[in-house]
């Protein structure tokens, strides 16, 4: 048995974390500024078409199994077609993971760690992550494994927890600001399901690359039920986001958990397993690069990649000037960044590698 290959349970392991992480930041927010009261109703929609959207991917991986993007890329088009959505895939995963970075630190420096210059919380951060990732034998994977039923756990016991705060009136108008704003609109909020991202790259790195569907598919469908979780959680028991703070959305929902005179102030149980989930999504995006990075220069060690990647992120954290321009970034930028790199660039390729496949297949 290969011990660097990843089983089905750690595979959705890992992509479910990497959507949780951006529902504990930024894309609970992002969606109900966009939907309103109809961010349920929307992502009810939009969850059905990534289904169907991760179907269709799978469907076109299988025809060319244990590739991954980078290689099919190379199929297509070769070394330059591979250079450049190699290129693109570890700036927008280093990018916009060190965007993430910024706004977690900040949240913790704001919460817990006011007089400690950001700087020293994104270090420990990022030193962290490189550790985790030369653990050997891809050990990494199977620790987000073990963390992921606290992951689970967090969103059901904040969900039920809260409910006897809910107002459930708070859905209505249903349609939020519209039909259109809801159905065509709200479709930008596609970028919720950023696991589609990392789906590209699976084949290779699976024990079993033949229930890459099933692995997906299943991994997308919890990724919706924890933001309709998530969402709802904010919807229901807020007057709109405005009256959450401008930190991580969830956390201001912790704050009203109690159970008596001996559970009270559940808040740093959750910031642990969130600090946990969050360097383990960063683990998996350095991973992720410099296994990109091998392919494009047949390097077999990861190791310098790894600390390269990791100092990437540290600049692109600090180059972020403050909060506010973060989650601008994260919320607008990232998400046309997504459409149309995964859901355009990246899916365009898969078709037209298929179809070059048959091609090859009639004149043979």
């Amino acid at each position: 048995m290969d011990n660097t290959k990843i089983g089905n349970r750690e595979a959705i392991a890992l992509l479910v974390t990497i959507t949780f992480n951006h529902i504990i930041l930024n894309i609970t927010k992002t969606i109900i500024d966009t939907t309103a009261s109809a961010s349920l109703l929307n992502l009810l929609y939009i969850g059905i078409i990534a289904i169907i959207f991760t179907c269709m991917i799978c469907y076109f991986l299988n025809k060319f199994p244990t590739f991954d993007i980078i290689d099919i890329s190379n199929y297509l088009g070769g070394n330059v077609l591979k250079w450049f959505i190699g290129l693109l895939y570890i700036a927008y995963f280093i990018f916009f993971s060190g965007i993430l970075l910024h706004m977690f630190a900040s949240c913790l420096q704001i919460i817990y760690y006011p007089l400690t210059k950001l700087i020293y919380i994104v270090l420990i951060l990022i030193i962290g992550t490189i550790v985790a990732c030369n653990m050997k034998h891809n050990s990494i994977y199977r620790s987000i494994a073990i963390i992921f039923p606290f992951i689970v756990a967090s969103i059901l016991f904040l969900f039920f927890s809260d409910m006897r705060f809910f107002k459930v009136e708070k859905i209505y108008p249903i349609f939020g600001e519209g039909i259109f704003n809801t159905f065509v609109t709200g479709l930008v909020n596609m970028f919720a399901f950023q696991a589609l991202a990392y789906i590209y790259f699976l084949p290779p790195k699976l024990k079993e690359p033949d229930k890459i569907k099933k692995i997906s598919v299943t991994s997308i469908i919890l990724s919706c039920i924890f933001l309709i979780l998530s969402v709802a959680t904010i919807i229901f028991m807020f007057n709109g986001y405005v009256e959450t703070d401008e930190l991580m959305p969830l956390y201001s929902a912790v704050k009203y958990i109690e159970f008596g005179s001996f559970f009270q102030k559940m808040d740093s149980l959750f910031l642990l397993i969130w600090i946990i989930s969050f360097v383990s999504y960063l683990s998996i995006t350095i991973k992720f690069c410099s296994g990109i990075m091998q392919k494009l220069t047949n390097i077999a060690n990861d190791y310098l990649f790894t600390f390269l990647f990791g100092i990437a992120l540290l600049i692109v954290s600090i180059w972020i000037k403050n909060y506010t321009f973060s989650t601008y970034f994260a919320g607008i930028v990232y998400k046309y960044a997504f459409i149309i790199l995964v859901i355009g660039i990246s899916f365009i390729i898969l078709l037209l590698s298929t179809i070059k496949q048959k091609v090859r297949k009639w004149f043979k």
